[in-house]
């Protein structure tokens, strides 16, 4: 819905466009964190600059199968060493949680370790029949294991076994509404942190394609103003995925991952011993390149260096493409891969909509389509002072000859081809006009990535016979 107050803009097709200002690659990351490990928890929604911030805000844990957010921190913050990031957690132990069992654990040094439990009113420690008084115990978390640490003074404290019943963790009772709703959280970025994600990504609950279509759906329309992308993983399983290259495209069609404003991802990478969603590697890799051309997205992150040692699908296959396999993934299915050439690569520059045919180079590639973006969301930034200005032909030529200038500069720059806005007197009547709304009509041109490069070599008698009659 168009906003009544304030600024709207459009992409048309690859006619005429609104831009934008502001910071790229900026991440929002949707997962579970085991937040009730944290030191200085300060709630679900957080930004963070540095791998050690996160950790502290939200605890940490290597099994990203279960803690996909963990996954996001260690990928973002960690493998690319890019910041900021947002994450948002859908974890919450007060309901996210199951009742363990009365068990014996064997003390060692005086310590038992209780791994997932919760510190919450439910956990009771005994020994034998006899309840051990909290105040003859401390507890700390080690990564996701409660240790429960008897005191010197405690009457317990030579016992070589401890009885514990509890609450303990339940990441995986979280369902995938609860991760869908979280989306909407995208909207508290600009007032809370002053920042607009332009990347949503989700390791792990993308795959189901319900929350894969919200993301996209969310990402052109963050607070009604700005456009981002939806980097989304298609699952490589036999069962609900596809388990082997020539399976992808139909997948992504079956699944509608086919969408403009979504990036898809096939198989999964490792790094060492960790398996990762290649979605949460993609998202630091969009964010480095335009880092690396000063916050302007015009350049693909594809064929650039991936910091992963492989690719497996979801039961831990090897996935290892020639260039013809990766072609098949990258162009025929439109969805981005891995290519171990000359290390491991990210390979292919489409959006989603390449997958149901799509031609128009706005929206098919992944650099177009975010430069599009790009200024849209710059327009926005740079001139929402205006809005409730005295509406004269001051402001509009004020509007026009600043971004026009800011245009010639992109273009100056090699990010744009080059772009122009106007005020046409017809697009605005009357009737708008007395309503206090004008419009600008813009159009630009960004640079298309060289995907092939043709090269035709001839063997030449004449050189031949020149050389051998000297």
């Amino acid at each position: 819905m168009a906003l009544n107050h304030g600024i709207n803009t459009k992409k048309s097709d690859t006619n005429f466009v609104s831009v934008t200002q502001g910071s790229t690659g900026i991440p929002f990351f949707i997962g579970a964190a085991p937040k009730h490990t944290a030191a200085a928890s300060d709630g679900d929604l957080v930004i963070v600059y540095s791998f050690a911030e996160a950790v502290e805000k939200l605890g940490y844990s290597e099994d990203f199968d279960v803690w996909g957010l963990c996954e996001a921190m260690y990928g973002h913050l960690r493998l690319a060493a890019m910041a900021p990031a947002v994450l948002c957690n859908i974890f919450d132990p007060a309901t996210h949680k199951t009742a363990a069992a009365a068990k014996d654990f064997d003390v060692e040094d005086h310590c038992i370790r209780l791994p997932d439990y919760l510190d919450d009113s439910a956990l009771v420690v005994k020994s034998g029949e006899t309840t051990v008084p909290a105040t003859d115990y401390t507890k700390s978390y080690d990564g996701t294991e409660l240790i429960v640490t008897l005191k010197s003074t405690s009457t317990y404290y030579a016992a070589t076994t401890l009885n514990v019943a509890g609450n303990k963790a339940d990441p995986d009772s979280i369902t995938i509404e609860e991760a869908m709703a979280a989306i909407e959280r995208i909207e508290e970025c600009k007032t809370k942190f002053g920042v607009v994600p332009d990347l949503i990504a989700a390791p792990g609950l993308s795959e189901t394609a319900s929350m894969a279509l919200l993301m996209a759906a969310k990402a052109p329309s963050i607070n009604g103003l700005f456009k981002g992308k939806a980097v989304v993983d298609l699952p490589s399983d036999a069962t609900n995925g596809a388990s082997t290259p020539g399976a992808v495209r139909a997948k992504a069609q079956t699944l509608g991952y086919t969408d403009p404003n979504m990036v898809v991802c096939w198989p999964m990478a490792t790094v060492g011993e960790k398996r990762m969603h290649l979605s949460t590697v993609l998202v630091g890799l969009i964010a480095a390149t335009d880092a690396e051309n000063g916050g302007i997205p015009f350049e693909s992150p594809s064929n650039k260096a991936l910091p992963i040692t492989g690719c497996v699908t979801a039961d831990g296959t090897e996935v290892n493409l020639s260039v013809g396999q990766a072609d098949v993934v990258s162009v025929g299915a439109g969805v981005v891969t891995a290519l171990n050439y000359d290390g491991w690569r990210a390979w292919g520059n489409y959006t989603g909509c390449h997958t149901a045919g799509e031609t128009d180079v706005a929206k098919v590639f992944l650099c177009t389509n975010r430069m599009m973006d790009f200024i849209c969301n710059t327009f926005v930034n740079t001139f929402w002072s205006y809005v409730d200005r005295p509406l004269t032909s001051v402001l509009v030529d004020a509007v026009v000859n600043n971004f026009n200038s800011w245009l010639a500069g992109l273009t100056g720059e090699g990010a744009l081809l080059g772009g122009e806005i106007a005020y046409v007197g017809d697009n605005n009547p009357t009737g708008e006009l007395l309503a206090g709304k004008f419009r600008l009509d813009a159009r630009a041109a960004a640079p298309v990535p060289a995907q092939r490069i043709d090269f035709v070599v001839e063997f030449d008698a004449e050189l031949l016979v020149s050389a051998l009659n000297v």
